[in-house]
């Protein structure tokens, strides 16, 4: 069984221009002649190289995360720490391309602003995490399962944020404070064919996970001491040709 090659991703995020209190995330879209994910919209991101090799395996992600983010998107991290750990995804063990991700958090700096490298990625978009779960559900944006998950914690913790954050503190360096408690654990689907004579991926919070065939071990959450969501999409299938049905709260 091949063994998932680490890496990490970020979640750029910005106060909406066109939205009180909320922000939006940065989305770029894989080359359609890429061996993982082509076509779909993702974070920036990439695995680990040698080079971004450290004594800390956290710091590690960490520096890869920052130098995917500036080949991608043009955009530099000029303090690893700024980066905040929010999630963890391994690709099932029935996939022949498997990564093991991290997944942070990061404040676009006022004086950056994205530029994607028109080879690995293009068409970058900024939406807030809940626009691009709708547009996901309804209007076919091809998102790769765990990538909404993730997403619908986002949401989840910019409501805790909004409620919690001190009267005069912007929100997004509110959430990001909040965001620093969450410790998260390791997410690793499962696959099985779907109804539809496709596949599904199940999520480790689903109510059938542990009957479906594959590693990984149950989960309630994305992270420990992360913000409640009221009830997450449990299961992902793609059917022919090509069309995505989710359920939420298997």
């Amino acid at each position: 069984m091949n063994t998932p090659r680490r890496a990490a991703t970020v979640l750029v995020l910005r106060d909406s221009p066109s939205q009180a209190d909320t922000l939006e995330v940065l989305l770029v879209r894989r080359g359609h002649r890429a061996s993982f994910m082509a076509n779909a919209y993702v974070f920036p991101g990439g695995r680990v190289d040698d080079s971004d090799s450290l004594p800390d395996p956290a710091q590690t992600t960490q520096r890869c995360a920052a130098r995917e983010l500036q080949e991608e998107a043009g955009l530099r991290v000029d303090d690893l720490r700024e980066l905040v750990p929010f999630a963890r995804w391994v690709t099932p063990s029935a996939e022949p391309k498997r990564f093991d991700t991290d997944f942070f958090l990061w404040a676009l700096p006022g004086d950056q602003q994205p530029v994607v490298d028109e080879h690995e990625v293009f068409d970058l978009r900024w939406l807030s995490p809940q626009a691009a779960i709708a547009a996901y559900a309804h209007e076919g944006l091809n998102l790769p399962p765990p990538t909404v998950c993730t997403l619908e914690d986002l949401q989840a913790e910019i409501d805790l944020a909004l409620g919690q954050r001190p009267r005069d503190e912007p929100l997004l360096p509110s959430l990001l404070r909040s965001c620093r408690r969450r410790q998260p654990v390791t997410l690793l689907p499962r696959l099985r064919p779907s109804t539809g004579g496709g596949i599904e991926i199940v999520m480790p919070w689903d109510s059938e996970f542990a009957t479906t065939p594959g590693e990984g071990e149950p989960q309630s959450c994305l992270a420990e001491n992360g913000a409640d969501v009221a009830q997450r999409i449990s299961r992902c299938a793609i059917d022919p040709p090509g069309v995505w049905r989710f359920v939420r709260g298997g």
